[in-house]
């Protein structure tokens, strides 16, 4: 994607605000935290930006929830949020994980709708970043307990995956395609 300076400069300040806005004041339904805005932005700035866009509007959300999990730790699992495996690393690899869906889709059916391929890379971002703060979560954190009596275990990540992962893939398979569609419109590109 090819945009002026002038165009990059403002989508990269978009999309770094909302993501910095949404993880200091978090949506949260209950107890559980949604953290589909920021994936949203990472995804988009991937797929509408380029690789290095996606990459690094990744480790800014990253940067940004390891920096709030000292700062503010008020749910049950900010500790792991304080191991950049776990808030760092996943982050980065969502924009790497949505750009390459997005183009590998686009590659194999060419003939299909340009925002499936959209799609297709927003779950994937999201599915990436499911699997990997909640793998790193149980790799480095498994059976240590929590506050109430329970414990990080299969189980425990099984429930954060019902109550939070699906929904966050929901939307962002469709709300992310559209958003794209209208910044190339805006944007003329």
């Amino acid at each position: 994607m090819k945009l002026t300076r002038t165009k990059f400069i403002t989508v990269n300040a978009l999309l770094c605000a909302i993501v910095l806005l949404f993880v200091v004041f978090p949506i949260a339904i209950g107890t559980v935290q949604l953290a589909f805005i920021p994936l949203v932005a990472i995804i988009i700035s991937a797929e509408f930006v380029g690789l290095k866009n996606g990459i690094f509007t990744g480790l800014f959300f990253g940067v940004v929830s390891l920096a709030i999990a000292y700062l503010r730790p008020s749910s049950i699992l900010y500790f792991a949020f304080q191991n950049p495996m776990v808030s760092v690393l996943p982050r980065i690899l969502i924009g790497v994980s949505a750009y390459f869906a997005a183009k590998g889709f686009r590659k194999l059916f060419p003939k299909l709708p340009e925002m499936i391929s959209y799609g297709v890379g927003a779950f994937s971002g999201v599915a990436t970043n499911t699997i990997g703060v909640l793998g790193m979560i149980l790799l480095w954190y498994y059976n240590r307990p929590l506050s109430g009596g329970s414990a990080i275990t299969w189980e425990f990540i099984a429930a954060i995956v019902v109550s939070n992962s699906l929904l966050e893939i929901l939307i962002c398979t469709v709300i992310t395609p559209p958003i794209i569609l209208a910044l190339k419109k805006a944007f003329r590109v």
